[in-house]
């Protein structure tokens, strides 16, 4: 399973809105929307043809492709260099705002709340009904809920019902990241008594229409026996179909399938290619099974001082079971130098990544990051 998401690159284009092909229309949705929701393949297939129609001289093409230009997952061939992304912005810019002052276009408001992260741009388009505006202000206000602590719990409620209200206005619409939204809320009872037959219900509309994340999350119900009937084989093809799609997460459920043998004919060295598909995209749990498949030789070529290098990449990003591996690789002095007093910090330093304050006061007190 995964966490609901900022959507803040993508959105939904009506034909009406701009001047442009179907074709060339349906490469812009797909590639904003595959990026907002983990695809990076399809995010690479239509960028060649938005960069195609944008070094055409189309304005909407140009403005959408400078929006994406920083993307570290964009392919190389379709980035621009920072003068090129200034003028593609520079001589689309003016056509997009005259939409969003003179005709109040929701869409247009949404890319411009884009281009500068403006919150105020982005409640316009929100309250103007453009969909993925309303997944994004949906997101940044349950986020916002959830981890500021000065909100008091009467306030948080009712935050997280308003942030439901968008999802559920977005999904009505038929938006397969408002259905991938909603569905976390029903899961996890955000804003909403939690309810996983309609977590699933939401899961599987968003799974129809293409949406990874909703794709591995089925998984995850048929993994686990959520709702429907426990079923490793079938869990394993949902979480397959979402690796194909370029998704870290369904690439790391899938991998741990293959290494398990569940559902799947086991397999190793193919569960090992997933962890680091997984692991170069950022994953930080798939960053620390890559690095057991090196500390083990379980799929790859026994390397402990590479296991250690990933074990580092996962606890930067604050997974405590890394936390703990490099403990370990300290305490046996496998792959550093053997070192009681550096393991005891690694250890502390998971249980704080774990929510235990008084490690986290240790750590402070005895001059200790807690990464």
């Amino acid at each position: 399973m995964k966490r609901i998401v900022v959507f803040l690159t993508a959105v939904l284009l009506s034909a009406a809105a701009f001047a442009d092909a179907k074709g060339s229309s349906s490469a812009i949705v797909r590639l904003l929307n595959s990026r907002a929701a983990g695809s990076p393949k399809a995010f690479a297939d239509a960028a060649a043809i938005v960069a195609k129609d944008a070094a055409a001289g189309r304005p909407l093409q140009q403005f959408v492709i400078a929006l994406v230009s920083e993307d570290p997952t964009l392919p190389a061939e379709t980035r621009l260099s920072a003068e090129m992304r200034k003028s593609y912005l520079d001589q689309s810019r003016d056509k997009i705002r005259s939409l969003a002052e003179t005709k109040g276009n929701a869409l247009a408001w949404y890319l411009l709340s884009l281009e500068k992260n403006d919150l105020k741009y982005l409640k316009r388009a929100a309250d103007g009904g453009n969909v993925q505006a309303l997944n994004a202000w949906g997101t940044i206000t349950l986020t916002e809920a959830l981890h500021n602590p000065n909100i008091d719990t009467n306030e948080v409620d009712n935050i997280l019902v308003k942030s439901f209200g968008y999802f559920k206005q977005a999904s009505e619409l038929g938006d397969a990241n408002g259905f991938y939204n909603l569905g976390m809320c029903y899961l996890n009872g955000y804003g909403c008594v939690k309810d996983p037959d309609l977590a699933f219900n939401c899961f599987r509309s968003g799974a129809q229409a293409g949406h990874p994340e909703a794709i591995n999350n089925i998984g995850g119900f048929y993994r686990d026996g959520i709702v429907v009937e426990k079923n490793l084989e079938m869990a394993t093809k949902w979480f397959q179909k979402s690796s194909e799609l370029g998704n870290a997460y369904g690439q790391l459920n899938y991998a741990y399938a293959l290494q398990r043998g569940e559902g799947v004919r086991k397999d190793s060295d193919r569960a090992a290619e997933m962890f680091k598909a997984a692991a170069e995209q950022g994953n930080a749990e798939a960053m620390n099974a890559y690095g057991m498949c090196f500390f083990t030789g379980d799929g790859a070529k026994q390397d402990v001082g590479m296991a250690v290098s990933w074990f580092r990449h996962s606890a930067a990003l604050g997974f405590p079971p890394a936390m703990d591996n490099l403990s370990s690789c300290y305490e046996l002095g496998k792959g550093v130098r053997k070192d009681s007093a550096e393991a005891t910090v690694w250890k502390v330093r998971g249980m704080a990544a774990r929510g235990d304050r008084n490690a986290a006061a240790w750590l402070s007190q005895n001059g200790h990051s807690l990464r």
